[in-house]
């Protein structure tokens, strides 16, 4: 067989032909990157959330911040009545799908870490103790503390100074009305005082202290000191009442009086620990939540729990951030936010799991049937043969 000579030209050609093909099946196996323009689908995130109105509002339009700044994730938010968001999630579960971020309460969020619907919180952040602790079950971490609200006293700088101490307010005779009678309104007094729903891990709302408080509020009542009334805020704004318990996101910076606010805790020296009950946390999902998609829950999670998000969301929405960063900033240091920070300093150490919540209502119950006509020994002994019934399971 004849040999055709050797030709640069030929074999040039032949060399350039080679690392095409080699470049080709190179590119073909190089995986696009996840989110950008001609890759990989981004990953879709569901979160499920209670918010409702302008905080819905808000919270969709920082979900579209986040997936400006992270591409690689989809975020599909659903609103769930609170009511319902537990077992809608359980049941979702159950075959496999539902929610990859869930925010909600306290409350509901720990019957989602009992049914074993959530796992270890991907997140991580700097919230404060005293609002983490609620989100622990045993000593397990099972969500972050996002956006949260306290009670605050209220006072008509017009008309009185902030009361000193309770003794002064009540030789002051200064009219103070709240919107509902509930512990976690009154806590900080109740608890300054000596109250107590345990002792060691027997209930005891029947305590002497417990009493006392009662007692305190028929005085209070009977003397025309204290008043509740649902529309509290307008009692208050229209000077039938010099004071007002009310949560600190009712802040009355839009309307035209002279106001001021202190933490509840100033009135008893700096005792008393104050519940914030109405705390929103951010969780995920036990089965949702993979190998491959923990990185990115975690990005979702914790850009939600930045001073810039939280800062964003709160100025639309009826909450505070949890974020101890915010409270360092020069947001964080206006109107009430001062006084927030100090009651969040100063809360009852609460873990998800404590027996004490399944007592609270019990107690409110007592409290609401005082107020109604039923002696104090009456209602408060009824409470305590309730609670015996929950400490037994009966």
């Amino acid at each position: 067989m004849k040999k055709r000579p050797f030709s640069p030209m030929r074999f040039g050609l032949t060399l350039v032909m080679i690392i095409l093909a080699l470049g080709f099946m190179t590119g073909c196996n190089r995986g696009p990157k996840q989110g950008l323009p001609g890759g990989d689908a981004p990953a879709v995130i569901e979160i499920w959330h209670t918010l409702q109105g302008s905080e819905a509002d808000s919270f969709n339009q920082q979900l579209q911040s986040i997936m400006d700044q992270h591409p690689e994730v989809l975020l599909r938010a659903k609103a769930v009545p609170e009511e319902q968001l537990a077992e809608l999630t359980h049941q979702a579960q159950a075959g496999g799908e539902g929610p990859d971020i869930i925010i909600a309460s306290q409350k509901t969020l720990t019957k989602l870490y009992a049914q074993g619907a959530l796992g270890p919180v991907a997140a991580e952040s700097d919230a404060f103790t005293g609002l983490a602790t609620p989100y622990q079950y045993g000593d397990k971490v099972y969500a972050q503390p996002w956006l949260t609200d306290v009670p605050l006293l209220y006072y008509r700088s017009d008309l009185a100074l902030p009361p000193a101490s309770l003794t002064q307010w009540i030789e002051t005779k200064g009219a103070m009305v709240i919107p509902s009678l509930d512990t976690e309104l009154l806590s900080t007094w109740w608890t300054g005082q000596g109250g107590n729903l345990l002792k060691g891990q027997s209930p005891s709302l029947d305590d002497p202290a417990n009493l006392i408080f009662a007692q305190q509020l028929l005085y209070w009542r009977d003397n025309r000191l204290l008043q509740i009334d649902s529309n509290a805020q307008a009692l208050f704004a229209s000077n039938k009442a010099v004071y007002m318990i009310a949560p600190a996101s009712q802040a009355l910076a839009q309307a035209n009086i002279s106001w001021g606010s202190i933490p509840l805790s100033n009135l008893l020296g700096g005792q008393g620990q104050g519940l914030a009950g109405s705390t929103l946390g951010i969780a995920n999902s036990s089965i949702k939540t993979t190998k491959a998609l923990e990185p990115l829950i975690k990005t979702v999670e914790e850009a939600l729990l930045s001073p810039e998000i939280e800062r964003n969301f709160a100025q639309a929405g009826t909450r505070f951030p949890a974020s101890v960063a915010y409270y360092q900033t020069a947001e964080g240091q206006k109107g009430v936010a001062p006084q927030v920070a100090e009651s969040l300093n100063k809360l009852w150490p609460l873990t998800g799991d404590a027996l004490e919540w399944k007592l609270l209502p019990l107690q409110d119950v007592a409290w609401q049937n005082i107020w109604g006509g039923t002696a104090p020994q009456d209602a408060l002994a009824q409470a305590q043969a309730e609670a015996l019934k929950v400490i037994s399971g009966k």
